[in-house]
């Protein structure tokens, strides 16, 4: 088999096609740790129709991933497995359709759907939306806002989006008892009505360097908050920017970076 180096403003994967009979959970635990390929995840590759399935490095199955869907579009891309610009993605979290803007250097337009306030889609046991609720962590009272956006997200508005502090509690509230399929944790900070600057504790990864589905679900809170001037913003990460946009249907622009490919013999 070939497998595949991609990275998204610096969230990497393992990309390979699929194969019947194989234990992509397994797989992307056993290949995504540090011992191996040290990655954020696993994307395998499937057509008829074309479908991104994706794994987190511990493991687990996530519907989507908004870096990933962008190094996705590239291989089938430069692969040539579509031959026109836009073209529709089937994921765990719907149809994704995605526009190539350039090829060198790749960027594309990733049409991310709707968000989803509802409870049933976070996977918590209460009536009511999670919109700045306040809920103890570690003897700190923390405000939460919670939507589903490709993924269950939790957004924290916080004065410094990069402080040490912020990585035991990004942990902390992802496996806090209230979300009981865990939750992704971004941490965002408003710099002024057009930007915004997000880190994010990734369930089934830890820290990442950067989360498009929680770029997604930061603008969202930002923009139903009243934070921003309008239906866009720029999001900074630690290694590149994303562009989110929309008012009921929310996109988000970016690149992807190929970075090598190899032959494997084995699934060891």
């Amino acid at each position: 088999m070939i497998l595949h180096k991609y990275n998204g403003c610096g969230n990497d994967f393992i990309l390979m096609d699929y194969e019947e009979g194989i234990d992509y959970h397994q797989l992307a635990s056993k290949w995504c740790g540090q011992d191996r390929f040290d990655t954020d995840g696993l994307i395998v590759v499937r057509e008829q129709p074309l479908t991104m399935l994706y794994f987190n490095k511990d493991g687990s199955q996530a519907p989507m991933c908004g870096n990933g869907i962008r190094c996705f579009a590239r291989h089938v891309w430069d692969k040539a497995m579509v031959e026109t610009s836009p073209f529709d993605v089937h994921t765990l979290a719907g149809v994704i359709s995605i526009e190539i803007l350039t090829e060198e250097p790749f960027y594309c337009t990733a049409q991310m759907g709707q968000p989803d306030y509802s409870t049933e889609k976070l996977a918590v046991n209460q009536t009511e939306p999670i919109v700045d609720q306040i809920v103890c962590i570690g003897q700190v009272d923390v405000q939460l806002t919670s939507l589903f956006m490709g993924t269950i997200h939790t957004v924290v508005f916080v004065e410094d989006a990069k402080a040490q502090q912020m990585k035991a509690l990004g942990e902390q509230i992802c496996h806090h008892p209230l979300f009981s399929e865990k939750t992704n944790v971004n941490f965002v900070q408003r710099v002024n009505e057009q930007e915004l600057i997000v880190r994010t504790y990734e369930r089934g990864v830890g820290w990442t360097l950067a989360c498009g589905t929680g770029c997604c679900a930061a603008y969202v809170v930002a923009r139903d908050h009243g934070y921003l001037a309008s239906a866009k913003a720029m999001i900074h990460l630690e290694q590149g920017e994303l562009m989110i946009t929309g008012e009921t249907q929310i996109q988000m622009t970016g690149p992807a970076v190929h970075e090598w490919s190899q032959k494997e013999m084995s699934y060891d």
